[in-house]
């Protein structure tokens, strides 16, 4: 297994990416790989038949190769400088021919996490259609960098018994184990998202994490969900957000949830680690 960090090129943001990749790594024990998908520049063209078409279409290719280049060897010097230091980690760059939504959903089927940069939540950022369709389409985990480097503090869970939820808390069992405590932050007027059911309560999450050996407390939280979330997080100095993320995803649009798209736009946040 690995932890996997999508990296687009940008110095400030592959570097955040690769700095949450390693923090969450290390507590795994598990190999980093950076990964820099960019498609095929034949297949961003148009096929023309004509001769001046077919001399243009070779000259594009050129300057997209060209650009593709620059963008790698950014993408690889920033990871290798990140991820160096003496974590005993074994960490790995490579560059994908494909684009980055399928490179994205392919590495999170079975890494341990696959961490994007923090700037995905605008819509201009280069990975940002490749996050939302891997967590919104795809349906697979991911974890979005924080603004800070991780911390070794604990794990907060947004619990509120949805569907959602329980899937983010699922798939990111290893990394709530591997941080070690979780903090289950709770609004009572929260619960009831989707069909009640004894197990969607706060106290079956207890018993559930009693069982995988997860030390673990309750803390409510009241009024605007992700402004609370944020401001325990602050208080706790956490680690991570554990959330489920809700809305319906649609090309070239934002549509992610009220608390979601709040916890992805604070400007100041822990890592965020989701599942729909």
């Amino acid at each position: 297994m690995s932890v996997v960090a999508m990296l687009e090129g940008s110095e400030t943001a592959d570097r955040a990416t690769t700095q949450t990749a390693i923090g969450i790594a290390k507590r795994l024990n598990v190999p980093v790989q950076g990964i820099c998908a960019l498609p095929d520049p034949m297949a961003t063209l148009i096929v023309m038949s004509t001769p001046e078409a077919t001399g243009l279409a070779a000259s594009a290719t050129k300057d997209i190769s060209a650009l593709q280049e620059k963008v790698i060897a950014r993408s690889k010097a920033t990871f290798e400088a990140a991820s160096a230091g003496d974590h005993g980690l074994t960490c790995t760059f490579a560059h994908v021919v494909d684009v980055a939504e399928r490179a994205g959903a392919n590495a999170a089927t079975l890494a341990d996490a696959v961490v994007f940069p923090h700037s995905v939540q605008k819509a201009i950022d280069p990975l940002s259609l490749s996050f939302e369709y891997v967590l919104m389409d795809a349906r697979l985990p991911v974890v979005m960098a924080g603004s800070q480097p991780i911390t070794d503090g604990p794990v907060i869970v947004a619990w509120d018994g949805s569907n959602g939820a329980a899937r983010a808390v699922r798939f990111h069992l290893p990394i709530i184990k591997a941080f070690g405590e979780v903090i289950i932050a709770q609004n009572t007027k929260d619960l009831g998202k989707d069909e009640q059911r004894d197990a969607a309560s706060p106290a079956a999450l207890e018993a559930w994490l009693g069982a995988h050996n997860v030390k673990h407390k309750r803390m409510p939280i009241e009024g605007e969900v992700a402004g609370a979330l944020l401001a325990l997080a602050k208080g706790s100095n956490a680690s991570i957000i554990v959330a489920g993320a809700y809305g319906h995803s649609r090309i070239g649009e934002r549509l992610f949830g009220g608390t979601t798209q709040r916890l992805l736009d604070a400007a100041e946040a822990p890592a965020l680690a989701l599942a729909r």
